[in-house]
């Protein structure tokens, strides 16, 4: 145990924590904003008031009426325990919700559990942890997707990393495979980048190879499709050789996750995945919500939503480009932002939040070594003058990096007011 925290990548979290306390922006403590507006999305860090564009809730279904009555109602109509796990029983609610997620996302059936990781390390052993399968890895994808790959090799299957930009290598790498059962895992929206892998021709190459092709659609589902089915809806996509896992606390702003299928397969999982015989059930006003969420994201309204989510998002990426930022063109609310090496990354995600914005501080390993940026994710309710101030902080940086030759570690004077904060007793009180 004492060497295992003395390894490279040990060692390198030490050193961080150590002498960038003041930039590192994790693990804080999020305090009450009294919010009279429900369209407000502020939350105060380290006491001070900040815009949060750091948050998943794209929708911003979180203060809605409808799903917070709903969470109301079911409070009150059934109390806050399901009552068994559900290999015994399930609440009549959580069926009902099993439907309406598969009608949202186009299948024949679906699953909840309490979340998408937990779903991937019962849904992916029990359906490829064996010597018949193989298990291809995006190497973009998830780190839970990998994580539920290596319980199935713990099982008997292999895993191969692949690289699905790159489409000779992968039809080599998935044609060499002699094992009966394989399987692509892929993001639907990468949840880092904001990108969508080729899934129609992913999809096409698995029919022709025999493979199953499962998508993490986590960022997708209320996102994108015309009634916020994710990339199953959006691309049109058949479940004969499809699995998709959605999430249920991002565009829909509730808790949980789900996995959708054909019927047989889902069957298969109620018996077998550990997700479901041995996790919790959710909490049955918790399905209320979400049902009530799921609602929205199929009205009207929900398509309203989403229109202005994405115009918001494109608007945002056109701003940054013109101030010089390298943005990829995606057409999803998440924003990649490219900055550099760990302490830049992280020093840059400071002056940001000095200047009243929360975004993301994105190192290694959630992105390749050298490679960090400030993850920006839009919610549709994101009022005017917070996008304008989220702009004109990126404006600010933008001019800080460039008067010191463009990376912010190059100026020392901020690590010595840091340390002399310290010294002192006093709080720091940010970049200049």
């Amino acid at each position: 145990m004492r060497n295992h925290f003395r390894t490279p990548r040990m060692r390198r979290l030490r050193f961080l924590a150590a002498h960038l306390g003041a930039f590192h922006l994790k693990n804080m403590t999020a305090e009450p904003v009294d919010a009279q507006d429900g369209s407000v999305r502020q939350v105060r860090l380290l006491g001070r008031e900040v815009v949060n564009f750091g948050s998943g809730n794209y929708l911003g279904l979180d203060r809605h009426p409808a799903v917070t009555e709903a969470a109301i109602d079911g409070l009150r109509r059934l109390g806050h325990h399901p009552g068994s796990s559900r290999i015994f029983y399930s609440q009549e609610n959580c069926l009902l919700l099993e439907k309406e997620l598969a009608e949202l996302v186009g299948a024949e059936a679906s699953m909840v559990c309490v979340n998408v990781a937990q779903t991937h390390q019962g849904a992916i052993p029990a359906l490829f942890g064996d010597k018949s399968s193989t298990i291809f890895v995006d190497r973009y994808a998830h780190t839970t997707l990998y994580l539920a790959a290596m319980i199935a090799k713990s099982r008997g299957a292999r895993v191969v990393n692949v690289d699905t930009r790159d489409e000779e290598d992968l039809r080599r790498k998935m044609t060499r495979e002699r094992r009966a059962n394989n399987v692509l895992l892929i993001d639907g929206v990468y949840s880092m980048q904001g990108e969508l892998p080729r899934i129609p021709a992913l999809q096409a190459l698995c029919d022709e190879l025999k493979a199953v092709l499962y998508i993490d659609d986590a960022h997708g589902i209320g996102i994108l499709g015309d009634r916020g089915g994710g990339v199953a809806e959006l691309f049109n996509l058949r479940y004969d050789n499809l699995i998709v896992v959605g999430s249920l606390q991002k565009g829909l702003a509730c808790f949980g996750g789900f996995i959708a299928a054909r019927a047989e397969v889902i069957e298969f999982l109620r018996m077998t995945s550990t997700s479901y015989i041995f996790s919790g059930p959710l909490q049955p006003h918790t399905v209320e919500s979400v049902r009530a969420a799921v609602k929205v994201c199929r009205s009207d309204e929900g398509r309203a939503l989403r229109a202005l989510l994405l115009e918001k998002s494109a608007r945002i990426r056109d701003s940054l480009r013109g101030m010089g930022y390298q943005v990829d063109e995606h057409p999803t609310p998440i924003i990649a932002v490219p900055i550099g090496g760990d302490v830049d990354t992280m020093m840059s995600g400071r002056k940001v939040f000095d200047q009243g914005v929360f975004v993301n501080s994105v190192v290694f390993p959630a992105v390749p070594k050298g490679e960090g940026i400030l993850r920006i994710t839009v919610n549709s309710i994101h009022t005017e003058a917070e996008i304008a101030r989220l702009l004109e902080s990126f404006a600010d940086l933008k001019r800080y990096r460039s008067e010191r030759g463009g990376r912010v570690r190059r100026s020392m004077h901020h690590l010595a007011e840091m340390v002399k904060a310290r010294v002192m007793g006093e709080s720091y009180t940010g970049l200049r």
